[in-house]
This record gives C-alpha cells, sequence and structure tokens, in this order.
C-alpha cells in the first residue's frame, strides 16, 4: 500500500488521538487541578457573569468537566475512525485526490473537534455559560465536524459506487 496521499490526514489523526491519550493521562495525575481551574475562573467571574449567584457557578464549572471528558473520547475515537477511513481509501484504490480528501478531511474533523470541546470547558466558567462558550468556538465546531462528516459520507458513497457500479481490480 502507498501511503504517500494520505500522509497529512494520518498525522493529524494521530494527533487527536495523542491529544486525547494526554488528556486521559492529565485526569489521572491532575483531575483535581482541572476542576479547581475551572472553580477559580468562575469564582473570578462570579459579579460579573454570574450576578453572584455561587448555584450557577458551579454548575457551569462541573459542565466543563464534562466537557473535558468529551474532548478526551471525541478526540481518540474520531482519530481511529479517521485512520479507519485514510486506509480504505488507500486500500480500495481510489485516486490520489480523493484518498487525500478523505484522509485530510477526517485528520482535521478529528483533532478539531476535540480541540472545540477542550476550549470550550476552559472558556466557559470566565464567560458563565458553556452556551457562550460553545457559541463562541462555534466556527471550529461547524468546520471540524463538517468535514469529518463529508469525508464519512464521500468515502460511504464512494465505497457505495466502487461496489455496485465498477468491478474491483
Amino acid at each position: 500500500m502507498d501511503f504517500t496521499h494520505i500522509k497529512v490526514g494520518l498525522a493529524l489523526a494521530l494527533l487527536a488521538i495523542l491529544f486525547g491519550g494526554l488528556m486521559g493521562l492529565g485526569f489521572g495525575c491532575c483531575e483535581d487541578s482541572f476542576k479547581d481551574r475551572f472553580k477559580k475562573d468562575a469564582f473570578a467571574a462570579l459579579n460579573e457573569k454570574y450576578d453572584g449567584d455561587q448555584k450557577k457557578a458551579d454548575k457551569v464549572s462541573a459542565k466543563s468537566w464534562v466537557y473535558m471528558k468529551r474532548a478526551h473520547l471525541h478526540s481518540q475515537t474520531m482519530g481511529v475512525i479517521s485512520i479507519v477511513l485514510s486506509l480504505i481509501a488507500v486500500g480500495l484504490g481510489f485516486s490520489p485526490y480523493l484518498q487525500t480528501g478523505i484522509s485530510f478531511l477526517s485528520g482535521l474533523g478529528s483533532i478539531g473537534y476535540g480541540l472545540f470541546w477542550f476550549l470550550a470547558g476552559f472558556l466557559a466558567p470566565s464567560m458563565g455559560s458553556t452556551d457562550t462558550a460553545k457559541e463562541t468556538l462555534g466556527i471550529l465546531a461547524q468546520i471540524s465536524t463538517g468535514s469529518f462528516f463529508i469525508s464519512v459520507v464521500g468515502l460511504f458513497c464512494l465505497l457505495g459506487y466502487k461496489v455496485f457500479f465498477q468491478k474491483f481490480n
């Protein structure tokens, strides 16, 4: 197999897996540090963003921790899926342009979506809302999920074409 056309996508996918793995290791040693950071950021914005309501601040801080776990899981899962999509494109002998497109878009999506949840988790306590944090980073979520989705649908369509309308080599 020739991996020339998928090397950038594979690198992005591996970065996503590494990012998610490092987050998991960070959780193991430093979970309390993450949670303390969220609480400190929320406390600093307590009067301005939460109208002095500690319960609201605690709720956003807790949700930020959930976002960290989402970042960890999405990065690793989407990274593995991206590698599989790339290898399928190569294995079925798609054109170099299609191999590159599928691999790059899925790799970009896998790293981008994990980063979206990671950044949203860190921004939310100081912004006073998880919704505000997600809206602020909306373009990152849209680009990453859009590119990942395009690669999956594209591969699905190409695979269907190859199976039903073209003979395998």
